[in-house]
C-alpha cells in the first residue's frame, strides 16, 4: 500500500510539472506573438506650404510657422471614389503635427485588399485638405469631385476694402492622391507631405522715391473687379471659373516718402482684366495742399499664387505706373 501511495505521489508531482511546463510554453508563445505582430499603421502628416515671396503681409499664411497657429481640416476618399475614409479630421500643431479633438486623437490606414463596400476594394486614399479648418466668410461652398479635385465658391463682394479684409482669413488648399502607408514611410520623416496652395493673387502699391516728398497718396482703386467664382485644385492645377459680378476695389491707405511707402497687400482673384484704369487720388502740399485724382491705363493680369507690386510714380498731378511680379510663388 505504502508503494502505490508513493507511486500517486510520484504522478501527481509528474502532472503538475508538466502542466506548469505547458503553461510556461503558452504564456512564452503568447508574449512573442505580441512582440512580433505589426502595430496598426497610423496616418500622419507634415503640412507644408509652396515657396512664398518675401514681405509683410496681413490676412495672409506666408510660412509654416504661420501655418501651424491654424487647424487643418483633412478628409481622406477612398482611391478615385467619393466615399469617405475620414471626414473632417482636425489636423492640429502641438510641437508637431496630430489629429485634435480637445486632445490628440489617431487614425489609421485601412487594410489593403479589404472590402468596404461590394464596389470598393481598398487601395490607396486620396487626401484633401483646407485651411483654416472653419471656411472663412468668403468662402460659400465647397466640394470634391476624384474626377476633378477640390472645388470652392467665393464671394469677395463685401471684402473690396483694406478694413474688410483684415477680418478675414487667406484661404489655402490641398490635395495628395493615391497614397498607402507605403508611401507615407517612404516619405522623409515617414509623414504624408501635403502641401498647401494659395489659389488667390495679392496686390500691393508702394509710391517711388521719385515721387519726392511733397506728395502723398491717399487712396488707391480699381473698377469694376469680379467678385464672385469658383476654383478647382486637382493637386498639380489651380483653375478659376464662373466669375462674375463687379465691384471697385478701393484700398484707402496713406502712402507718403518719409513715411510709409509700402502699401498693405490686398486678395484678389485670379483673372485677365486687360486694360483697366488705375485711380490714385493724391495731395500735393507744395501745391496750396491739393488733392486730385490722378489715372493711368494699366494692363492687369494676375494669376493664383503670385504678388503684383505696382510702383506708382506722381509728378506735376500725372502718375506713372510700373508692376513688378515676383516670380516665385508667394
Amino acid at each position: 500500500m505504502k508503494q502505490i501511495y508513493y507511486q500517486h505521489i510520484a504522478l501527481l508531482c509528474l502532472l503538475i510539472a508538466t502542466t506548469w511546463l505547458l503553461s510556461a510554453c503558452s504564456n512564452d508563445d503568447s508574449k512573442e506573438v505580441k512582440e512580433t505582430a505589426q502595430a496598426p499603421s497610423e496616418i500622419i502628416f507634415n503640412p507644408n506650404i509652396w515657396k512664398m515671396a518675401e514681405g509683410t503681409r496681413t490676412t495672409t499664411i506666408d510660412n509654416n510657422t504661420a501655418l501651424q497657429d491654424q487647424d487643418l481640416k483633412i478628409d481622406a476618399y477612398y482611391h478615385d471614389t467619393e466615399t469617405k475614409y475620414l471626414d473632417g479630421a482636425k489636423l492640429h500643431y502641438d510641437s508637431s503635427w496630430k489629429f485634435w479633438d480637445g486632445s490628440q486623437v489617431h487614425y489609421y490606414w485601412p487594410i489593403e485588399g479589404s472590402q468596404t463596400s461590394p464596389d470598393i476594394t481598398v487601395g490607396s486614399l486620396d487626401f484633401v485638405g483646407v485651411c483654416p479648418y472653419a471656411n472663412p466668410g468668403y468662402v460659400t461652398t465647397t466640394s470634391y469631385a476624384h474626377s476633378t479635385g477640390i472645388t470652392f465658391t467665393c464671394d469677395m463682394s463685401s471684402y473690396m476694402t483694406l478694413a474688410s479684409q483684415a477680418s478675414i482669413s487667406e484661404y489655402l488648399v490641398a490635395v495628395l492622391d493615391a497614397q498607402t502607408y507605403t508611401t507615407q514611410a517612404a516619405a522623409p520623416g515617414g509623414a504624408l507631405p501635403l502641401q498647401f496652395k494659395h489659389p488667390f493673387a495679392l496686390i500691393k502699391f508702394v509710391i517711388t522715391a521719385a515721387s519726392g516728398t511733397n506728395v502723398k497718396i491717399n487712396s488707391v482703386s480699381i473698377p469694376a473687379l469680379n467678385t464672385t467664382a469658383a476654383c478647382t485644385y486637382n493637386g498639380t492645377t489651380l483653375s478659376w471659373s464662373s466669375q462674375s459680378g463687379s465691384a471697385a476695389m478701393t484700398l484707402t491707405q496713406e502712402l507718403k516718402n518719409g513715411g510709409t511707402t509700402e502699401g498693405t497687400p490686398f486678395m484678389v482673384i485670379p483673372n485677365d482684366y486687360g486694360t483697366k484704369t488705375l485711380t490714385v487720388n493724391a495731395t500735393w502740399d507744395d501745391w496750396s495742399n491739393v488733392t486730385t485724382d490722378v489715372t493711368a491705363d494699366v494692363a492687369f493680369n494676375w494669376q493664383a499664387g503670385y504678388i503684383y507690386t505696382y510702383n506708382l510714380t506722381l509728378s506735376k498731378y500725372a502718375l506713372k505706373v510700373d508692376v513688378a511680379k515676383f516670380t516665385e510663388q508667394w
